[in-house]
């Protein structure tokens, strides 16, 4: 392992999320790479973990990330990469069953976006069966490019105005789609009854028949069946004009054609006929009599062919009532109430026996739309059964398990509704069972866990209930007796955490205990009432007492009886106490003017000692020199110590003032002992200004006369060097920079700050010169002689010198002032 790695931590580690999400992003650590898959679901910043997901670019990856992290924005991301992924036809994405198998996951809008752009026609394909939506049905139907889901798409739009729709669009592009729907438009509005598609049609197919008129019998037979087919379709609801027309030109096609006349010879046709009279016979009287029962017979059974006409015409009438309320329930939609019609203009048929032609049309039309409800009916059944299917399925595991429970238990009972109207699939039946009872499984450990708490919550009650059983008629344990209700009654809030079948039972026997309980608290509460009332009047007795001791003693004793009466009643005893203690501070009421006087001195004390406090506060910001600081210092201690306060806080804040007043005496006096530095140091600028050119020779005089003289040892090489700057022709020395630097380093050597680089070999040649005088006992000066040296030296240079000299110069001087003392 490298010594960087053991000492520094890599970016893809450190606690700043954007570095941490461009290494992420960039890196090529084999470490990083390793560590990607935790990385996305562990790191805190959803950037980082983003980052790391794009890197990996992984299908399952994507997957998971979309429905299990915690940030919405990533799980947005990442849903889209999912979908993206799936819909594509990368070799990076699973085999297509397993995508299909994925799609019962997505939701309404995710699947339309693979019916519409997934590049697999089979993933299209069964994402177009689980969507409903006419309008995205009707833009496949127009826009897919497979053209058996084109059709697909259209067979599962059932409304006219919008096949009509699609039929225009799809006029120029996909004639067949075209077609189609104007044929499943106009077959709409003829089932759904409306009158001039039905008459526009009936048209049509009159036009058609009597094309069939001008043809041979053999040839308009299969032609004429496809037509009565189509017209049988139309129901009963064509205009009375056409549909003569129409029989008109069916009877003609269907009349037998005409019989040719024989020839008879001439000598037969001229021949008479031959006619021979018969006898008239006679009619004897048991054949009279014969006929006349003959007579009767036929009257009775014509009597009967008259009555069973009426009973047919009265139940074909009970038919044509019945059939506006059938059609009206199936124009509805109401399959219940259709099938109940149904089954009443059945039996009235199944009686009736032959019905008319018009009825029997009718009829077979309503009943064709019953079935066709019923079919819808069973479709619809179906497809909500699915999606409760899926809805089982897409259940969050993070759901609580009561309320998946619950859930799980509405959709059975919805199930149940939807099996009483249509019976379900068996494959349909057996998903549902299976979801169902793979999805309580989860929740059985919670289950199993809430009784097992419900034992344990049921067991404590029967504890509480035992200890309340146990308290005696004779107890005097009023503190545990008042706990004890307290505890039940608390326990009686919580029974909806035991078992529903124990807590009617418990809820009785703990109800009756705290009546007992609370019986007796209520006597006792009432006995320590009156004790307390007498001891409120013997308290307030004391007021009349002159002798303060007795005061003093006998509240005390009265106070001692108070306590060992005990609590009563809360409300009450509040407010007796308030009572006791009005009594017992009234007679206290000497000894609290005694108590006063005392806080008012104690009060006092305290002001002057604050007063005498703010004063030093105020001395250790002022601008006075040591000697008044010292002189006010130390008339503040003595004032403070004749105030003689026993506060620590006080205390504490006084010392806490005077140590700043102490710290301020000594920086007036470093100041003070440090002022011929600084002095000298401040005229040193004013020439390197001038030196540099950025002050008026002019101005420089003025300033220079205006400012006092420096210490002996600085202001003649400053002078002198103000008057080189006034002289005209006064050079500088050629050893000047060699000079300065000499000083730079001894200067830094002083400050205890390194030099440049390049003055290395200076500096240890100034050590060494430095330790060999030491050796021979010849460097003896202090730290303030030493420097005040060097500044003099420094002074009496002419510059002007490089501002990185300048620069090091100011740099060492400030340090070595600051090791000054």
């Amino acid at each position: 392992m490298k010594l960087g790695k053991l000492l520094f931590k890599p970016k893809w580690q450190e606690k700043d999320a954007d570095v941490r999400r461009v290494a992420v992003a960039t890196d090529n650590d084999p470490d990083l790479i390793d560590a990607l898959p935790e990385l996305l679901r562990s790191d805190p910043d959803a950037s980082v973990r983003l980052a790391a997901l794009k890197r990996l670019d992984d299908y399952e990856f994507w997957r998971e990330r979309s429905t299990n992290d915690a940030d919405g924005g990533l799980r947005r991301a990442a849903r889209a990469a999912y979908l993206a992924q799936l819909c594509s036809d990368s070799a990076k994405v699973p085999a297509l069953p397993r995508r299909i198998a994925e799609l019962e996951t997505l939701s309404s809008d995710e699947l339309e976006k693979v019916a519409s752009t997934a590049t697999h026609r089979e993933l299209r394909a069964d994402a177009l069966t689980r969507i409903s939506k006419p309008a995205f049905l009707g833009e496949r139907a127009l826009n897919d490019p497979d053209a058996a889901l084109r059709m697909k798409a259209l067979e599962r739009v059932a409304d006219a105005a919008q096949l009509e729709r699609i039929a225009e669009r799809a006029r120029k592009t996909d004639k067949v789609i075209s077609r189609v729907a104007r044929e499943r438009a106009a077959a709409l509005r003829v089932e759904r009854g409306d009158t001039k598609t039905i008459a526009d049609r009936a048209v049509a197919l009159c036009e058609r028949i009597e094309t069939l008129m001008r043809t041979t019998r053999s040839q308009a037979s299969a032609q004429l069946t496809a037509i009565e087919q189509e017209w049988l379709a139309l129901g009963p609801a064509i205009p009375t004009d056409i549909a003569s027309r129409y029989v008109g030109a069916r009877s003609i096609i269907l009349a037998p054609p005409p019989i040719s006349k024989i020839e008879t010879p001439a000598a037969e046709s001229d021949a008479a006929p031959i006619v021979t009279e018969l006898p008239t016979p006679e009619v004897p009287a048991d054949s009279l009599a014969s006929q006349k029962r003959f007579d009767a017979a036929v009257a009775a059974i014509a009597e009967k062919a008259q009555h069973d006409r009426k009973v047919r015409d009265d139940k074909v009438r009970a038919l044509e009532e019945a059939l506006p309320s059938y059609t009206a329930a199936l124009e509805a939609g109401d399959s219940a109430h259709s099938q109940v019609l149904r089954a009443r203009v059945e039996a009235l048929a199944a009686s009736i026996g032959k019905l008319p032609a018009a009825l029997e049309h009718d009829v077979s039309a309503l009943h064709a739309r019953a079935a066709e409800l019923l079919r819808w009916l069973a479709w619809s059944n179906n497809e909500r059964r699915k999606a409760i299917c899926t809805e089982i399925e897409a259940l969050p595991p993070t759901i609580h398990p009561d309320a998946l429970a619950t859930r799980v238990r509405e959709l059975r009972d919805e199930w149940q509704k939807l099996s009483g109207a249509s019976k379900p699939p068996e494959g349909l039946e057996r998903r549902f069972q299976s979801l169902c009872n793979r999805t309580l499984k989860s929740t059985r450990p919670y289950f199993n866990k809430r009784d097992e708490v419900r034992r344990e919550h049921g067991a404590s009650l029967q504890q509480i209930l035992a200890r309340a059983d146990s308290v005696g008629a004779d107890s005097a344990d009023w503190k545990t007796m008042s706990a004890l209700r307290i505890e039940l009654s608390t326990s009686l809030r919580s029974l909806d955490r035991v078992d529903p079948r124990e807590r009617t039972p418990l809820a009785k026997r703990i109800k009756s205990h705290i009546e007992q309980l609370g019986a007796r608290i209520k006597t006792r509460d009432d006995d320590v009432a009156a004790a307390k009332t007498k001891l409120i009047e013997r308290a307030r007795a004391l007021t009349e007492s002159a002798n303060p001791r007795d005061v003093a003693r006998h509240a005390h004793e009265l106070q001692t009886e108070w306590t060992a009466l005990g609590n009563g009643r809360r409300s009450l005893d509040q407010k007796q106490w308030r009572e006791f203690r009005s009594a017992c501070d009234a007679a206290f009421g000497k000894l609290d003017e005694q108590r006063k006087e005392r806080d008012v001195q104690a009060a006092t004390a305290r002001e002057q000692a604050v007063a005498v406090i703010e004063e030093l506060e105020a001395l250790s910001t002022s601008d006075a020199n040591a000697d008044a600081l010292r002189t006010a210092l130390r008339g503040i201690d003595a004032r403070w110590q004749s105030t003689a306060v026993n506060d620590r806080g006080l205390d504490q804040r006084y010392r806490e003032a005077r140590d700043a007043v102490t710290r301020s005496i000594a920086d007036s006096a470093r100041k003070t002992r440090l002022h011929r530095f600084t002095f000298a140091l401040q005229k040193n600028k004013m020439l390197r200004d001038a030196e540099h050119g950025n002050l008026n020779a002019e101005i420089l005089a003025m300033q220079w006369r205006e400012m006092a003289p420096a210490s002996a040892e600085f202001e003649r090489p400053l002078q002198t060097r103000f008057d080189r700057l006034r002289g005209e022709n006064s050079a500088r020395a050629a050893d000047a920079d060699e000079s300065a630097a000499d000083i730079l380093v001894r200067l830094e050597f002083l400050a205890g700050i390194d030099s440049p680089a390049s003055e290395r070999q200076r500096r240890m040649d100034h050590q060494v010169r430095r330790l060999s005088a030491r050796m021979r006992g010849g460097d003896a000066s202090n730290t303030a002689n030493e420097l005040a040296e060097l500044l003099a030296a420094w002074f009496a240079l002419r510059g002007p010198f490089p501002h990185e000299m300048d620069e090091r110069f100011e740099a060492a001087v400030r340090a070595s002032l600051d090791n000054l003392p």
